[in-house]
């Protein structure tokens, strides 16, 4: 396994934008899941193992002289809006394209959902329509990234699916498609379970062990989706990950610090 962190551990979250905080030292050298376009680039970090492709369009701009990240929209592969489904299927071309050259091997997305508001995403035809895009925009990006030698893998999300109504569903036919494997993260899934009623943590595993290439690490106590450092919520991460096979790339993914989880982490790595 390859034990390493999430650059957004270091973001400073505000209300509308984001603030990149410099990184210790003593991390500098770790490996690293380059969130890209949202505060970091690769001359950040010096051992990037996975890249996460864009879920929130930024843009760079100044507060009060300091340089921020302004949140712009969020990103749906499976939006109907052409114009913006096509810039986003440019973008996340030329970053799985910039990759190799990196020495990268995964990249992360999370699915697309129905944004449509009011009460659209309970039609099943409006919901084919959502699914057709995503599959269009799937088979091109998983097409290049397979000639690029890059793994894509899926997040499953916090929030309801508004494409299948059934988060393990979508799922299923983006892995059964041959799309991508699987990004477990923890804290969503967890948080799923007990808002929800959806699948544990280990039905999770049970079902897409085979999948799954990388988990994002981190405690949750099932009241929001937040992540928390590890031994702060309810998460049995310790039984969970020997679940999981050698070869996984562990990211450890808080809105802190990691260090103190790394070196929990790795008492069970």
């Amino acid at each position: 396994m390859i034990l390493g962190y999430a650059s957004g551990c270091f973001l400073e979250r505000r209300e509308g934008f984001v603030i990149p905080r410099s990184i210790p030292e003593e991390l500098k050298t770790h490996p690293v899941e380059l969130q890209v376009e949202r505060g970091y680039d690769y001359s950040d970090f010096s051992n990037i193992v996975s890249i996460h492709l864009p879920f929130t369009r930024y843009k760079e701009s100044r507060v009060e002289d300091i340089k921020v990240y302004k949140k712009v929209r969020e990103v749906n592969i499976a939006s109907l809006n052409q114009e913006l489904w096509s810039e986003d299927l440019t973008i996340f071309k030329d970053h799985i394209k910039e990759a190799p050259c990196k020495g990268i091997k995964y990249a992360v997305f999370h699915y697309g959902s129905c944004n449509c508001g009011s009460r659209l995403w309970r039609d099943e035809n409006h919901r084919k329509l959502h699914w057709s895009k995503e599959k269009e925009f799937l088979e091109e990006l998983s097409q290049l990234a397979k000639n690029s030698g890059i793994r894509l893998l899926a997040e499953n999300h916090p929030y309801g699916d508004g494409i299948f109504l059934n988060h393990i569903k979508h799922i299923s036919e983006i892995i059964n498609s041959g799309y991508a494997g699987l990004c477990l993260d923890f804290p969503h899934a967890f948080y799923r379970s007990v808002k929800f009623g959806d699948a544990s943590l280990d039905e999770i595993i049970n079902k897409f062990r085979s999948s799954i290439q990388e988990i994002h690490l981190a405690d949750n106590k099932g009241s929001s989706h937040a992540p928390l450092a590890l031994d702060k919520g309810n998460i049995d991460w310790r039984k969970l990950i020997p679940l999981l096979k050698h070869s996984l790339l562990v990211i450890i993914e808080l809105r802190e610090n990691p260090l103190e989880s790394l070196k929990k982490a790795l008492e069970v790595l």
